[in-house]
Formats: C-alpha cells, structure tokens, sequence
C-alpha cells in the first residue's frame, strides 16, 4: 500500500498541525493518557448531559402510555371498558394496541427519513426538528378531546421519539474520546431510562388525585417539557465536528473538538490535532472509496461487501435488542402485576420501582461496565443469556400461579420481572445504543443509524401491536416468543459482530475490514503510520 499523505485543506490549520506532529515525541504524559479524563474536557461531559434530554424525551415519550393505561380516568372519558369489564378485550385492547402501533409508525418513518436528513442537515438541526414535533404531540395527546386526537398525538409523538432516539446516540458517539465513549454514549441509556422512570413516578403520583381528569393528562402534557428544554438550549450544542468535516467545514470543526479534548495534561492540544487529522484522512480515503460506487453512500451499502455486513448488524443489533422484550414488558407492566395479583394502585407503584432500579443501578452500571469491560459482544451476549433464563422464569410463575390466590407463587413473578432488569438494562440496553453508533463510518452514518432504529421500531411495531392480543389469547405462552429469540440471538452475536470498544471511531473500519488512513492510540499516532512517516520527512500534499 503506497503511504498515504497528509492534505490539510486550511493554512492556519496546517502551521498548527506541522509544528505540533512534526514532534519526535508526544506532548502527553505518560499518566494522562491511562485515564479517559485526558480526552474528555468539563465541556464535553457538560455536552453530553444537555444533549442526552433527547433520550430523556424518547424515554418518556415511549412509555408514558404504561401510567396512562393504569388511570380509570382515560378510560371513563373515551367511554373504554376497563381491565375485568366486558368489551375490553374486543373494545380496549384495540384502541391500546393502536396507540402503540401509531407511535412505532411515526418513529419508524422518521428514522427512514432520517437516512436522508441526518447528513443533509446534521445531527443538531434534526434534533430541533425533533423537539417541536415533540411538543406538538405531547400538546396533542394532554389536550385531546376526541380519541382520533389522542392517536394522532400519538403518531406525532412517534416522530420526535424516532429522531430522538437516532440522533442522540450518534451525536454522542461523535463528540466521544474512544477512551470513555461506552460511558459516555451510555447516558443514551441512562436518560433514556431516567425518562420510564419519571413517567411511572407522574402516573403513580397523579393516580392518587381527585380529579380523574387530570390524572391522566398531566402526564401526557408533560411530555412537552423535556424537549422544550432541549430546544432552548440548542443554540449552544455545538455541531458534530465529524459532520462538519464531511462538509469541508474544518476551522469550525478543530474550534469543537478542541474544547471537546481541552486537558491540563495536554496544554499542546495533541489529542484534538491527531484526531482532526484522523477523522480528516479518513474521509478523504472513504469518499476515495465511495468514488469506486460512483459517489453515492446508497450505491455502496448495496454493493460494498463491509457495508452490507455492517447495515445487516446494525438492523439485528436493534431488531434483536427489541424482541428481547423490554417494551412488551415495560408497557404492559401494570397488566402483568394485576394477573400476579396486584391490585389498585400497586401495579403502577411496582412499575415505577420497577423503572426506578434500571435508572438508578442497572442502566449507569452498565455504562459505567464499558469502559471496564472493554468488550460490546460480550456484554450483549451476557444480557441475552440472562434474559432468557430470567423470562422462562417469569413465564413458569405466570403460567403456575397467575390469576390464583398463591400469594408466594405471584410474588416469585413479579421478583423474577424485576430480576429481568438486571440483564436487560445492565448488559443489553446500554450496549444496543452504543454499538450501532460506532460501527458506521461517516460516509453512510446516517444512512446506517436511520436503519437500523427502523429495525427497532419495525420490531416494536409487531411487538406492540400483538402483545396485548397475545396476553388475552395465549397467556404466558406469549413469553416464548422472547425466550426463543433470546436464545437464537447469543451465537449470533459472538460469531458475527465484531469489537468496537476502545476504538475510535475510524480504528473500527478495520474490523470490518476496511483500510484505517492514519492509526492513533490514546493521543498517539502510531510511529508506524504514514502519517507520522510523512511528517518526519516533512512531505505533505497541499
């Protein structure tokens, strides 16, 4: 392979770059570069929380329907029968199975869109596009004066959560060091549960109030609140400085990842400039290969063996993570706890304890476990094992004691629910989020983020959909269905997808395969490089 040079595009940054790499040694210490603190500057974590209340509007734009359908007072005002009442299961599992089905559609279609969006206009500006479709259908479902109204609300809704569960994690995985990328893309999930869990606490928490009406559009209407935040201060979100680089944009993109990388251990900035020179050969060798497709990302995924295998993982990875259950059993909860025997407002108090350990324990150990484990496969394999040994559990309890006045039977089922948590939001829903945000390379990001969250809500579509069908028809033989997928999807994961962690985001083309333009390590490029060859030399292109 003929060395590859150097082509910086803008002078300033050019003097910067020579003086800087042209080094024989680096500028880190030795000690800095151990710990990820040395790539992630107070600005980038504060980055990082703000933007993450997209996850948050996800989440609790998600699940609010798991309180709304534990408050008599939605049924009495669209005239639904109740849970035990006749014409539930032929009048009210429709109109809820509907609810749900119309927000995967909205999301399935925004993530489809987004496939075009998401480079077109970059990650921030659909963000924002997100945020005010959020607060048109949270307004929509709160202030709803007919059913058609509220389903509307509902599709609407669908919109904002596909953009938002799209956008976020690769914004995040973009403005990353590789060093704590699992963490820190990793508050996807911890917001994104923060979001269940503050909708089970507003259910639980209006349930109690006098005015039925009010019990159940409270919490639909606050679902405007995360994502007005979000759009307030988005102004101040910077862009993704990969983004800008794709769009010859690079002075505006090293003033971002400079701030992003900013470190008293490295007051030379070497981080920041090897990794503006790592994203920057990097997309000049991938439009190189693009070029051999006729320049079009859609030519390539089709075509190009490593983009196929890499749209194929990522629509499993989110396919799979769905059908391991976590929606059916989140939004289905407070009806699970009333077959296990739970009655009033205990079901609703048990989904938001249920919520409320994935917020505090399991989703934050989970991303905290990434950087310590150092390995996405076997974090997914561990989770899917556990869950389906957990889920045959839960399912042996509701078939044995469902409906019967065994009071330890009931209450093993309703352990065994919270038991599923344990491996679901540890091992699974941090992992699903960070991986498919890492192994697209720019060139077609969008395109593989936009599909393979298709995957998911094209999974939550048919899972919702016939859930509520399959509980009232088959019972705990519903369970099988995830149990079966669980079981199928471990060797998948451990024959097929490669590991990304502590790579950057360019070092994972070659665990597809690809050819990596300039190799750095924790702020080093590599002295075998090229690049570094080349800067001894004092050759460049430009």
């Amino acid at each position: 392979m003929r060395p590859r040079l150097l082509t910086i595009r803008k002078p300033l940054l050019f003097s910067q770059l020579l003086t800087s790499l042209s080094r024989p040694t680096v500028l880190l210490k030795q000690d800095a570069m151990a710990g990820p603190g040395a790539q992630t500057s107070p600005y980038n974590r504060r980055v990082i929380a703000f933007a993450a209340l997209g996850s948050l509007t996800y989440g609790y734009g998600a699940s609010v329907i798991g309180s709304t359908i534990g408050q008599p007072g939605w049924y009495d005002f669209f005239h639904l029968p109740q849970t035990g009442q006749p014409g539930y299961e032929n009048v009210t599992t429709p109109v809820i199975a509907t609810a749900n089905g119309l927000l995967s559609a909205g999301a399935a279609v925004a993530c489809l869109a987004l496939t075009v969006t998401g480079d077109l206009y970059g990650r921030v500006r659909n963000i924002q596009v997100g945020c005010l479709l959020g607060i048109l259908g949270g307004a929509l479902q709160g202030g709803a004066a007919t059913l058609a109204m509220f389903q509307a609300g509902r599709f609407i809704m669908g919109l904002c959560i596909g953009i938002m569960v799209t956008m976020t994690p690769m914004y995040l995985s973009e403005i990353s060091s590789p060093l704590s990328r699992g963490w820190l893309v990793g508050h996807h999930a911890i917001f994104l549960v923060f979001g269940y869990m503050l909708s089970a606490w507003i259910g639980y928490g209006v349930y109690f109030a006098p005015n039925h009406n009010f019990s159940w559009r409270f919490p639909l209407a606050f679902q405007v609140v995360p994502p007005l935040a979000l759009l307030l201060g988005s102004p101040f979100l910077p862009f993704s400085p990969r983004w800008l680089m794709s769009k010859n944009r690079d002075d505006e993109a090293w003033d971002i990842i400079r701030r992003l990388r900013q470190s008293p251990d490295d007051p030379g900035d070497v981080v920041a400039k090897e990794e503006f020179c790592q994203i920057q050969e990097q997309l000049k060798l991938d439009h190189e290969k693009l070029a051999l497709w006729g320049g079009s990302p859609w030519k390539a995924i089709f075509l190009k063996k490593s983009y196929r295998k890499r749209m194929i993982i990522g629509f499993l990875t989110q396919w799979g993570a769905e059908f391991g259950g976590p929606l059916i059993i989140n939004n289905y909860a407070v009806i699970l706890y009333e077959g296990l025997g739970q009655t009033g407002s205990m079901p609703l108090l048990l989904s938001a304890l249920w919520l409320t350990t994935a917020g505090v324990i399991y989703n934050p150990g989970g991303a905290w476990l990434h950087d310590k484990v150092n390995s996405r496969r076997w974090m997914f394999v561990t989770g899917f094992v556990g869950i389906t040994i957990v889920t045959s559990c839960l399912a042996a309890m509701i078939a044995c004691f469902a409906g019967t006045d065994n009071k330890a039977g009931n209450a093993m089922g309703v352990v065994f629910m919270f038991l599923y948590l344990t491996f679901q939001g540890t091992f699974c829903d941090t992992t699903m989020y960070t991986y498919i945000s890492e192994i697209f390379p720019t060139e077609i990001r969008s395109i593989g983020m936009g599909w393979s969250l298709f995957g998911q809500f094209a999974a939550t579509i048919i899972l919702l959909q016939t859930a509520p069908l399959g509980f009232a028809a088959v019972g705990w033989k519903y369970f099988l269905v995830i149990i079966c997928w669980s079981a199928f999807f471990v060797p998948i994961i451990y024959f097929y997808f490669p590991e990304t962690a502590q790579l950057s985001l360019e070092e994972i083309e070659k665990q597809f395969g690809d050819e990596l333009a300039v190799p750095v390590r924790h702020g080093q490029i590599d002295q075998d490089s090229p690049v570094r060859e080349e800067t001894h030399k004092g050759t460049y292109e430009g």
